[in-house]
């Protein structure tokens, strides 16, 4: 809901409020809170106060280059003349139709937003801002663009896609980092007076550093993100006047673009929320993901539980093995096989093949027909494809090595054996559209993995300079709209060795993106707690695999793999058809379960439980009405002389009564009756320390629960 009067304008969701002045040189932010109720008009008490050298020192929504704040700008532009100061001045206020930008994705379900538009005389500049309320998920998104109205051209060095400011200087700066099997591990550090960015680098969004940030203190907390792909930063700075400053956007680093008259840049659109703390506004983030960025058939549809060969078989297996695999699929209850690397060209190893996508029949028996004998088991078919990339040793290099990113004169930084295709280029783009599209015409795919197994080095193509990440990232999403319009009814998940691309951009195409590369249930808890912080359940890719782990090398029994692994989107990750009997009949009342409460565990409200840091630690999911619940609490440290572990679940109806059970071998085993208060007060782990959990290395204890309201 959106209520302007005079200058001021309230912006309001189910249970937050967003105060904006729209004041002559900037837009001033008085209030992002709890929902206001009263009169909200007279907002004279919560004006901007000034600084000690008299200037006035208010929570700003922009700050270009130029006056009197020398912190971190949000817009820095360089003329012509070489000067970077800009003087914007206010031209409209008011609710007005969303814009839709070119090129980028962004949010959807509101059609209204509150639009600022300021004006810079001297450059013939207009610079707009359009803030979003979506009432159900408690969330906001911030469009913000520029547009060379008549002037000179001009190079924007900088341009954050929002900055919001708060009163205070004692909050904290979470981010989740990470790296390559170890993804979106949450830190935590005080600001105290200082500077803190989280930022990537890569080209990508990446696996070191993820665009969620968190800015909290005790019984507050901001949740930022962006709707990108691509080189991100966010950067939270507090002065002395009392005043912390959020900015989030596109890095600046090797970052300059030139804006021609009658041209118009958007940044990336930016979401943000405000909470009484950091759970609070993951479960406002979870819900504004589901809604508002995953989008087409798949939005609400249950994913189906796949089998996936990469770690049964690697590059090493025949028509036969596959087809084994598959029809234990079948009877262990699965319902897409997933054909992985090594289908195409001659790729029996990772040092070849990339972007020659024609089938490898020696191995296959012929793609076509192998995915026709798989259908006529009665599974769906998907392939995994790595269309961004190229290898040296491939057709498609030898045809057009121009396409590779790659300095003339210099060898390239290889990773994996492979370079990357310059996404800048219209014709790499349609060379990427053909073949995808050929792929899937030819197989009749019902999935696609997508994979992108490296990071951006050498960059050089159509676009170079400053224009070069922000234009790979275009030309992706180019790639990833017309692929989508194409073929609606595929599901595609999206990978980048593991996680290292898990973004709001990517989730805009691809409703699933496989969390990680590293399966082992121990490691897997911290990394699907900290992807969880931000996106739900329905988009993390979570499998079972080999045990002992083959990232790892860490021991689990099947029963910890499955209780972690239905933290997301359940799928096995292993050549069932070699697995001992009494493991895939576990394994088939394993997919059972999980099929029982798909709807639940998939789409209902997720909860993280405990610590992954501490003695224990899990995840809920509970239904929209909490009259049934799925609950997994793993202890990770066991105490010797200590048998009593309690744990604290969350979600449920406080004064209903629950029936209480257990799962347990073949089914689930009832244990009581409870009611949601005393459940989330603390429930006892009778039993969880196994014996057979316990002669594994490093072994994790967990049980699964069922909560059933009488």
């Amino acid at each position: 809901m959106i209520t302007c009067k005079g200058n001021l304008a309230l912006l309001s969701t189910a249970h937050t409020s967003l105060l904006i002045r729209a004041d002559e040189r900037q837009p001033k932010l008085l209030y992002l809170g709890k929902k206001l109720t009263g009169a909200w008009e007279n907002a004279s008490l919560i004006a901007p106060e000034y600084d000690g050298t008299g200037f006035e020192a208010p929570c700003s929504l922009f700050s270009p280059w130029g006056g009197t704040d020398f912190r971190e700008p949000s817009l820095l532009i360089r003329a012509e003349d070489g000067s970077v100061a800009a003087d914007f001045c206010l031209r409209s206020f008011g609710e007005a139709e969303r814009t839709k930008p070119n090129g980028l994705p962004v949010s959807y379900g509101e059609d209204s937003c509150l639009r600022l538009a300021y004006g810079e005389k001297r450059l013939g500049l207009t610079l707009v801002l359009e803030f979003t309320p979506y009432e159900d998920s408690d969330t906001y998104s911030c469009l913000t663009f520029l547009t060379n109205e008549r002037g000179e051209g001009v190079t924007i060095e900088e341009f954050a896609s929002l900055q919001l400011e708060l009163w205070g200087k004692d909050f904290s700066f979470t981010t989740f980092d990470g790296a390559w099997a170890c993804e979106r591990q949450r830190h935590t550090r005080p600001l105290n007076g200082g500077k803190c960015e989280n930022a990537s680098y890569t080209g990508s969004s990446s696996a070191f550093h993820n665009p969620f940030t968190l800015l909290t203190r005790p019984g507050m907390a901001v949740g930022v993100n962006l709707v990108y792909s691509g080189n991100h930063r966010t950067i939270a700075e507090s002065d002395d006047s009392g005043r912390t400053r959020l900015i989030t956007g596109i890095n600046p680093f090797n970052f300059a673009w030139k804006l021609e008259k009658g041209e118009t840049f958007f940044a990336p659109e930016a979401v943000f929320s405000f909470g009484h703390s950091d759970r609070e506004v993951g479960l406002h983030m979870r819900k504004f993901v589901q809604e508002h960025i995953v989008r087409g058939v798949w939005k609400k549809r249950a994913r189906p539980v796949l089998v996936n060969n990469w770690e049964g078989t690697y590059f090493s297996f025949t028509r036969e093995r596959i087809l084994n695999i598959a029809r234990a699929a079948k009877e262990a209850g699965a319902e897409l096989f997933v054909l992985d690397d090594g289908w195409f060209g001659r790729r029996d190893t990772d040092t070849t093949s990339l972007g020659d996508w024609t089938d490898y029949e020696e191995k296959t028996g012929g793609i076509a027909s192998l995915a026709d004998e798989v259908r006529a088991m009665g599974l769906s078919f998907g392939i995994w494809m790595e269309p961004e990339m190229i290898s040296e040793e491939s057709e498609l290099y030898g045809a057009h090595p121009e396409w590779a990113m790659k300095i003339p004169g210099r060898a390239p930084v290889e990773m994996r054996h492979q370079l990357m295709l310059d996404l800048t280029s219209p014709a790499v783009q349609d060379y990427i559209v053909e073949s995808v599209s050929k792929v899937l015409t030819q197989t009749k795919a019902a999935y696609l993995k997508w994979d992108y197994n490296r990071h951006m080095t050498d960059t050089f193509g159509q676009a170079v300079g400053g224009e070069y990440y922000h234009r790979y990232i275009l030309g992706l999403y180019a790639v990833m709209e017309r692929l989508t319009a194409a073929f609606p009814e595929v599901l595609f998940e999206g990978c980048a060795s593991g996680g290292a691309r898990f973004d709001l951009g990517i989730l805009c195409y691809s409703p699933q993106i496989w969390t990680s590369d590293n399966t082992d249930a121990r490691e897997r808890i911290a990394i699907q707690a900290g992807t969880a912080a931000a996106y739900p359940q329905s988009t993390m890719g979570a499998h079972v695999s080999a045990s002992p782990n083959h990232q790892t090398g860490n021991a689990s029994a099947l029963s910890v793999r499955f209780a972690v692994a239905a933290g997301g989107v359940l799928g096995y990750e292993c050549d069932l058809s070699a697995l001992p009997e009494e493991e895939r009949a576990a394994i088939k009342e394993q997919i059972a379960f999980y099929k029982q409460y798909r709807e639940t565990m998939q789409f209902g409200t997720y909860y993280s439980l405990g610590d992954v840091s501490g003695e224990w630690a899990g995840y809920i999911t509970v239904s929209p009405e909490k009259d049934t619940a799925v609950a997994t609490v793993a202890v990770l440290k066991k105490r010797t002389g200590v048998q009593n572990v309690r744990a604290y679940l969350r979600g449920l109806d406080e004064g209903a009564l629950y029936r209480v059970s257990v799962r347990e071998g073949a089914g689930v085993k009832e244990i009581g009756l409870s009611t949601g208060g005393l459940l989330m007060a603390g429930l006892r782990l009778d039993g969880i320390f196994d014996e057979q959990d316990a002669r594994s290395a490093n072994p994790v204890f967990t049980r699964m629960f069922v909560l059933q309201k009488l």
